[in-house]
């Protein structure tokens, strides 16, 4: 069993696949269940939003999640055991080790995916570092502990913790007809997004958005009159068809220090983006960004407007360059993916202590 990170999750139930049948469980914005087996997908439940009221989880640290993963772990497995749980955040952690200690999974693997530094106001800072405690403690108490970055402190609580790559899917997008923009996010001040807006406006880009948060909503009226808002969803096949019209992703931090959250993480819009070879526009904020401008998959700037739209322009003007790029970086990383996950599993499943 996979629990979903929202970073490529289909794509990590494949390579799990190749090990015995694998049970997807996405449980974010959206709740979504599948079953792969043999790298292939065998089962495509339904999207269902999940309307979980945020202050109650916040106040309670999970409570509710913690509560509903536990009764949906127990009715995808139909009563049987599985080998091995691989979870994501502590909540989730958490569901798996109690599994395990009733018997009915092996092993836990814990995956940490973010880490909030604790700052902003007293409140935040409480809360953030008792979540940031709770993930060491779930951590320790797996067998293994993955992180998406080797920034993220708390996932060395566990000495059997290792950097875990994300896998970059091919939709073999074609080159042709490449005129537009994306964006994908939960969009907040910190994206610059009134950047991007007044890029396409000056230059006429067609805009695609995908994603949705209050913020976006208050900023929405400055939008260039062509853009469209997709709004939140699972459909890989959607956004792929639309990225496939686009020659540029955005993916602009105005915070990179340590105490930004996205400092810690994956730009997993990045990996999104690539999937159909669209080169992006970052700010060196991230520990995987570094890859992105030695590959020469986009272009890595400050985020300042001037430099922001020389990017934009030099990705339109050198897109057949930047697309055979990202072919190439994808074969390298993807290639270090599979090793991973192959080395990992393999000791996960067939050691028996």
């Amino acid at each position: 069993m996979l629990v979903g990170i929202g970073n490529n999750d289909r794509g990590s139930a494949r390579l799990a696949s190749e090990f015995g049948r694998t049970v997807l469980v996405q449980d974010g914005p959206v709740g979504h269940n599948e079953i792969w087996e043999k790298g292939a997908r065998t089962y495509n439940g339904p999207e269902i939003r999940i309307r979980e009221p945020r202050l109650l989880s916040e106040l309670t640290f999970g409570l509710p999640g913690l509560v509903r993963n536990i009764r949906s772990y127990h009715k995808l497995m139909e009563g049987k055991p599985c080998g091995l749980i691989i979870t994501s955040a502590y909540v989730q952690t958490v569901a798996g080790l109690w599994l395990r200690a009733t018997g009915k999974t092996r092993k836990v693997v814990c995956i940490v995916s973010d880490y909030l530094p604790p700052s902003g106001s007293l409140a935040v800072r409480i809360h953030r570092r008792i979540t940031g405690l709770l993930t060491r403690i779930a951590a320790r108490l797996s067998d293994e502990a993955w992180a998406v970055s080797p920034r993220i402190p708390t996932v060395k609580a566990n000495p059997r913790n290792f950097v875990l790559p994300l896998l970059i899917d091919n939709n073999n997008a074609p080159p042709d007809g490449r005129d537009e923009i994306g964006y994908i996010g939960f969009a907040s001040p910190d994206h610059a997004l009134d950047v991007l807006f007044d890029i396409c406006r000056k230059h006429g880009f067609k805009l695609n958005v995908f994603g949705d948060s209050p913020y976006l909503q208050s900023i929405r009226h400055l939008a260039p009159p062509n853009t469209i808002f997709h709004g939140i969803t699972n459909d890989n096949v959607k956004i792929g068809s639309v990225l496939s019209r686009c020659f540029c992703g955005y993916a602009v931090y105005l915070d990179s220090s340590p105490q930004s959250y996205s400092y810690y993480g994956i730009p997993s819009k990045s990996l999104q983006f690539f999937a159909s070879n669209v080169p992006v526009v970052t700010t060196n904020t991230a520990h995987f960004t570094a890859n992105i401008g030695t590959a020469g998959a986009g272009c890595v700037v400050d985020p300042v407007p001037e430099q922001i739209e020389k990017a934009v322009l030099d990705i339109r003007a050198r897109f057949p360059v930047y697309y055979a790029a990202i072919n190439r970086f994808r074969e390298t990383w993807n290639t270090g993916v599979e090793k991973f996950h192959r080395e990992r599993l393999a000791v996960l499943l067939e050691d028996k202590a």
